[in-house]
C-alpha cells in the first residue's frame, strides 16, 4: 500500500470517529435532556449542567462532524450558478471553490491552533454550573479546520475526469 492510501484511510478513519463521537455526544444529550424532563416531571428538580453542557456538546458536534459531512458531499452547497455552466466549466468552478475553501479552512486552523496554545498556557477555565478548562471547547476547532483542508485539497486535486489540470486543459 501506497503511503498516500495509508495517508488516505487514516483521514477517514479520524474523520469516522469524530463523527461517531459527534453521535455518543448526541446520545448522552438526548439521554440527559430525558432525565431532566422526568426529574422534572416528578418533582426532584433540575439536574445541574444540562443546559451549559448542551449547549457545548451541539458547539462540539458541529465542528466534529464537519469533515465527515463534507466527505459524504453531504454540506451545503449552491448551485444556482453552476447549473448554467457547461460541464468542464462547473468542474473547474468546483475545484476554485474547493481551493478557496481549503485556503480558508487553513487560515482558520493556524489561528485557531495559536488560540487553543494560548488557552492551554493559560490555564484559565470557565465558570457557571460546569467548571472546566478554556480549552477544552478550543481542542476541536483547530483539529476540525485541518481535516476540512485536507478535505477540501482532496476535492481540488483528486484524481479521475474531475481533476483540476486535466479539466482546465480540456477547455
Amino acid at each position: 500500500m501506497t503511503p498516500l492510501k495509508t495517508a488516505n484511510l487514516a483521514y477517514i478513519g479520524v474523520i469516522h470517529i469524530l463523527a461517531y463521537f459527534s453521535i455518543f455526544l448526541l446520545a448522552i444529550i438526548t439521554g440527559w435532556i430525558s432525565l431532566e424532563v422526568i426529574s422534572r416531571i416528578i418533582g426532584t428538580g433540575v439536574l445541574r449542567g444540562s443546559v451549559e453542557f448542551t449547549e457545548y456538546a451541539i458547539f462540539n458536534m458541529a465542528f466534529l462532524a464537519a469533515p465527515w459531512i463534507l466527505h459524504k458531499n453531504a454540506h451545503v452547497r449552491v448551485l444556482v450558478l453552476t447549473e448554467q455552466l457547461s460541464e468542464r466549466r462547473r468542474q473547474i468552478f468546483e475545484k476554485a471553490v474547493n481551493f478557496f475553501a481549503a485556503a480558508a479552512c487553513l487560515i482558520l486552523t493556524y489561528y485557531a491552533g495559536i488560540n487553543l496554545i494560548d488557552s492551554v498556557q493559560r490555564a484559565e477555565f470557565i465558570f457557571g454550573e460546569l467548571v472546566f478548562p478554556e480549552w477544552y471547547v478550543q481542542w476541536q476547532v483547530p483539529l476540525a479546520f485541518s481535516l476540512l483542508s485536507i478535505g477540501f485539497l482532496k476535492l481540488t486535486f483528486g484524481s479521475g475526469p474531475a481533476n483540476l489540470l486535466a479539466t482546465a486543459i480540456k477547455v
